[in-house]
């Protein structure tokens, strides 16, 4: 519908803008102060330059309809293309938050896990639970990892 739309409306503009300017003329013509004017009267007492309209189409009717919605689809091409840009900026944003959060949580479980002792923590389910030596240094590892990962910046926003 848009594309019928958009066609209709370049055609009647291109018509009605060449039958104004064939019936009453178009003319140019620069006022005291340098300033060129465009007016469908030439001013009395002025030299005036008299515009042409651009000669109507020649040729297949048929052959400017499709010249006319291959251009229409280019440019709904182009806003379409626009749009996923947008969209995928406000992901690359939404990503890059939650990497900053990532990075910060990492962080403050090394700082916990490095600071030594049998720390206990309490499970999803609710049990106690003390680390041993192996699952403390795995859970090290896991958060130098984390870190690795979250707290670098990424080489490029188009290598996400």
């Amino acid at each position: 519908m848009l594309r019928g739309l958009a066609l209709t409306a370049v055609l009647v503009l291109m018509t009605s803008t060449s039958f104004a300017a064939d019936k009453h003329g178009i003319y140019k013509w620069v006022d005291d102060s340098g300033e060129v004017h465009y007016t469908q009267k030439p001013p009395p007492n002025r030299e005036t330059q008299e515009l042409k309209p651009p000669p109507a189409p020649t040729g297949d009717p048929a052959a400017i309809s499709d010249k006319l919605k291959e251009q229409v689809d280019a440019m709904e091409k182009r806003q379409t293309e626009k749009r996923e840009g947008a969209s995928d900026a406000k992901q690359w944003v939404e990503i890059q938050k939650i990497r900053r959060e990532n990075c910060a949580t990492a962080g403050r479980n090394l700082a916990m896990l490095q600071q030594g002792g049998n720390r206990a923590y309490r499970t999803a389910d609710g049990q106690v639970v003390r680390l041993t030596d192996e699952d403390r240094q795995q859970r090290i590892d896991e958060a130098n990892r984390q870190i690795e990962e979250n707290c670098t910046p990424p080489a490029s926003k188009a290598g996400q």
